[in-house]
């Protein structure tokens, strides 16, 4: 499974950043219908009473008097008072809830023609026309008496608020996910034969301990490889010392010995030494070896000339292709066992080729043998499987297919192994050209 650096700290910041969007969104409609609406019918209440107020003062008080009440309002508490002139410039005033909130009321006190007005030259001030039996008067008052904003004061406020808590979280989960990130791409490293650097240790205490685990874990599997590769590579020092000394014996033996009998003994220790070479390089270690610039073709066409010189039909098909990051060496391996395997099972010309995909290097080895079943194909790429009957019942140790396996998968490429057109095999490695 491929995975997406960043991924699980954006799914994090995006599952924290709707919860609290949700949850301010919740605190901002019980705000209103719990607090700020009654808070503001509340004060919208006791204005109109001021404003009844008034009209009964302007309607029972001589003209002197008015005056000098109109004087006070407008001195203590910013009230103009203006008798009507004729038919001056007014228009209906726009609004937010208090506003409508507060002209429902003055139509229900005063009358269903009463209206609030905004009147040019006078920013700021709502206008109301109260009618008394003497005349009509205007009343001016600033606009923040009935319709104060609180909801944009509000939304600021909460919107302040969310951007402090998706940077909060945004941190959070940054430090979650930096050491997971670590982790995920140390473990799929390992998982493609890589030897990833140790994880840093840091962040939550259930991180630093999954670390610390997984860090303990690669140490051991490290240790048990060295291990392997040290049992085998004894082993097959051991083997080597006496199978030199049985093919020299051979080789003495002279008139002793048919021809055909000394041919074949000579065959089977070449076939043992195979195997112990087999076994090196399956136990060797491909992560040691630096990635360097390949030319997929040229290093295919080496390979198939070594094996010509060993006395191998072999044919080439090579593409000019891109340019490739890979492991030289490990490479090298890969081609020689794809071709050993075809010369071994499938008999005929083998053909080495490369090729150019969508967006990947194509590096197949065809033979004209009796080919894998499609049920057997995962099952022969394990180590020590063959299945002899299916192909030429030539013995072997059943490493070669798993060593181009494990060989593909450190290059991130994919091994299938398919029917070929006419009869036979294609051992295809797909290598993606990386961007």
């Amino acid at each position: 499974m491929k995975l997406v650096p960043g991924s699980f700290f954006w799914r994090t910041l995006a599952v924290l950043v709707v919860a609290l969007v949700a949850s301010q969104g919740a605190a901002l409609l019980l705000f209103r219908s719990q607090v700020q609406q009654p808070r503001m019918g509340q004060g919208i209440g006791q204005f109109v009473s001021h404003l009844k107020t008034i009209s009964a003062a302007l309607e029972s008080l001589a003209p002197e008097a008015s005056r000098a009440f109109i004087e006070r309002l407008a001195e203590r508490e910013g009230i103009r008072v203006s008798p009507v002139r004729g038919d001056e410039p007014g228009r209906p005033a726009p609004g937010g809830p208090g506003l409508r909130m507060f002209r429902e009321r003055i139509k229900g006190l005063f009358g269903p023609e009463t209206e609030v007005f905004v009147r040019p030259g006078t920013p700021g001030v709502l206008w109301v026309r109260l009618p008394t039996s003497r005349a009509d008067y205007w009343v001016g008052f600033p606009r923040n008496r009935v319709d104060r904003g609180e909801s944009d004061a509000l939304l600021y406020w909460i919107f302040a608020g969310v951007v402090i808590a998706i940077a909060a979280t945004a941190l959070i989960a940054w430090r979650l996910n930096r050491p997971l990130a670590r982790l995920a791409q140390a473990a799929q490293e390992l998982g493609q034969g890589k030897d990833p650097p140790p994880v840093p240790e840091t962040g939550p205490t259930e991180v630093r301990a999954v670390a610390k685990a997984f860090n303990q874990m690669k140490e051991r599997l490290k240790g048990n490889e060295r291990e392997r590769t040290t049992f085998l590579a004894g082993i097959s020092h051991d083997l080597r010392t006496p199978l030199a000394r049985l093919r020299l014996d051979v080789e003495m033996l002279g008139d002793k010995v048919e021809a055909d009998t000394q041919k074949g003994m000579v065959a089977d220790l070449e076939d043992m030494n195979a195997i112990i070479d087999q076994f090196i390089d399956f136990a060797r270690s491909e992560a040691t070896e630096p990635f360097s610039a390949v030319d997929l073709a040229r290093l295919a066409r080496e390979g198939a000339e070594r094996a010509a010189r060993s006395g191998v039909a072999i044919r080439c098909e090579l593409a000019e292709v891109p340019v490739l990051m890979l492991r030289p060496l490990a490479i090298n391996r890969l081609v020689a066992n794809l071709v050993q395997n075809a010369v071994k099972h499938g008999g005929g010309e083998v053909v080495v080729s490369v090729r150019g995909g969508a967006n990947e290097v194509l590096l197949g080895v065809s033979d004209r043998g009796p080919g894998i079943a499609a049920g057997e194909v995962e099952r022969l790429k394990e180590p020590f499987t063959r299945r002899d009957d299916a192909r030429s019942g030539q013995s072997g140790a059943g490493l070669g297919l798993a060593i181009v396996a494990r060989i593909a998968k450190a290059h991130g490429a994919r091994f299938d192994l398919l029917p070929r057109e006419g009869g036979g095999l294609v051992a295809q490695v797909a290598f993606p050209v990386a961007a």
